[in-house]
Order: structure tokens, then sequence, then C-alpha cells
């Protein structure tokens, strides 16, 4: 293993790390002290562990870490099948990280708030930190575990917005939390809050099979080409060009990519031709052959 992958491979880890204690932070600070409802497997363990204390009369009270990890483990499996296993790895990783987080061994910490009073103000403090966390995570083609894993996998497959398929699945934990485990559904309208800034979060940040279309003029257009062909595995396609006012000859690549391969795409360009120009267009879609890879 060369150091370029060694290098590669040590950041990914750091993402995942510096995502999933971020994550943690979010529930344990800002949601879980609002009474308000986590996302995915976090709030679904939530949920039964309210269930558990309600039929044993609060004698019985499991650590959310615990549900966490328990959790998680099918869904390893399938982003296993489904994604790659570096990817179902990272996420593994990450679910380790926020299971011993979320152990109860780090007290909740209100910044001196009351945050039962102030519901509001945790509920979108806690929906841009979580939410942030697991678009960091995925744009770097990591993920925080649970309903990352499943909704990567629909994303790939299906083309479904990994943002939209999240918050459909967290708007029935906040229902079912709220409204009918803890009878209060001022819980489930600030869950909701909490949701919809995550999700925006989510969809903002990481926008991995939204696709754009990309220009390249440049002296070196043959260069650029080889390079996306044989490191992005994406086809290109030339084309002769002529400024108006110049009238140079020039050649244009013109390629279809994800938004997640256009930092790579970007490099690559300028690596080759410090001057090339580049014209980023958003594509609306594609209809044929285009690929959805694996992010990993």
């Amino acid at each position: 293993m060369n150091k370029k992958v060694v290098m590669e491979e040590s950041f990914h880890v750091f993402i995942v790390l510096i995502s999933a204690i971020v994550y943690s932070l979010g529930v344990m600070w800002f949601i879980t002290p609002a009474g308000l409802y986590s996302s995915g497997i976090t709030g679904f363990g939530q949920i039964i562990s309210d269930i558990i204390i309600l039929c044993t009369d609060g004698k019985v009270k499991i650590p959310l870490g615990v549900f966490t990890f328990l959790f998680n483990i099918p869904l390893f499996i399938i982003g296993y099948r489904k994604v790659s296993i570096r990817f179902a790895i990272y996420s593994l990783l990450s679910v380790i990280v926020q299971s011993l987080f979320m152990m109860g061994w780090i007290p909740e910490y209100t910044f001196g708030i009351d945050a039962l009073e102030n519901q509001l103000l945790f509920a979108l403090i806690g929906g841009l930190v979580t939410g942030l966390a697991n678009a960091v995570a995925l744009r770097f083609g990591t993920s925080t575990g649970g309903l990352d894993i499943i909704a990567q996998a629909l994303s790939i497959e299906k083309g479904i917005s990994i943002g939209t398929f999240t918050m459909i699945f967290n708007c029935l934990i906040a229902l079912v939390g709220g409204g009918v485990i803890a009878n209060a559904w001022e819980i489930s309208m600030y869950t909701f809050i909490r949701i919809i800034i995550s999700s925006i979060v989510i969809d903002k940040i990481h926008t991995a099979y939204n696709f754009v279309r990309l220009d390249i003029i440049s002296d070196h257009v043959e260069d650029i080409s080889q390079r996306i062909m044989s490191e992005l595995k994406r086809g290109v396609t030339l084309m002769s060009v002529e400024g108006a006012y110049t009238h140079a000859q020039k050649r244009d690549a013109f390629v279809i990519l994800t938004s997640y391969e256009l930092a790579r795409a970007k490099r690559i360009c300028m690596e080759a031709d410090p001057n090339v120009f580049v014209i980023i267009a958003p594509a609306k879609g594609t209809i044929g052959r285009f690929v959805r890879k694996t992010i990993m």
C-alpha cells in the first residue's frame, strides 16, 4: 500500500471519527436534554428505550448506546452487500464510536440553558449539528451508520434523494415517539423542525447523485480526458471550439458526472493544466447508460 493510499484511508478514518463524535454530541447535548427524538436508528432506539421504561415503571433503563449498536448490526450487512465493504466498515467504526458516547458516560450538557424551556432553540441547533455530521460523512464517502446505510443503498440503486428518504422515516419516529408514546404533540412538532433542518443540511452538502455537466476547455484536453476516463470511469466527448475574439482553436471535453465526483474532476483539470477553463452546470438527469457506482 503506497503512501498516497495510506493518507487517503487515514483521512477517511478521521472523517468517520469526527462525524461520529459530532453526531453523538448533537444527540446528547441538544436533542436528548430537550426531550426530542433523534434520527434514524438512534431515534428508533429512543422509542424502544421509552417503551421499556414505561412497561417497567422506570425500573429498567437501558443506555441508548446499546440499542444503537444492536440495531445497526443487520444494517452493516446491508451496507456490505448493497454499497461496498469499505463503506460498511467505516459505518461500523462510526457506530462503535457513537455507541460508546451514548452509553451514558458523557453527561448531558446544556450550556446553562433550560433545554425544556427552549425546545425550539435546541431543535434548531440539534438539527444543524446532527445534519452536518451526517452530511460530511456521506460527502466524503463514509457514513454515520444507521439509516444512512439504507438511504445510501437506495440512492445508488433507485436514485432516491437521501434527504427525502430519511425525512419520511424520521417523521414516523416523531409521530410515534412524541404523539403516541410521550403523548405530547409539541415534542413531535419540535422534532419535525429538527428533521427539516437536518434534511436540508444533508441535501445541501451531500449531493452525490445529482448530475453536473462539465465543459473543459484546455490546451491539454486529451490528458484531462484520459485521466477522467481512467480514474472516474466516465465517458468524455471531445469537440473543437474557436474563440470568437482571438479565433484560437481549442478542444472542449464534455462530460456528465455526479456531484460527488466533481471535486476529483476539478483536481484532475487543475493538475493537468493550471490555466484550464471549466464550465460547471447542473443537469436535470440522464437517459441511457449512465452508471450509478458505489461510492467506495
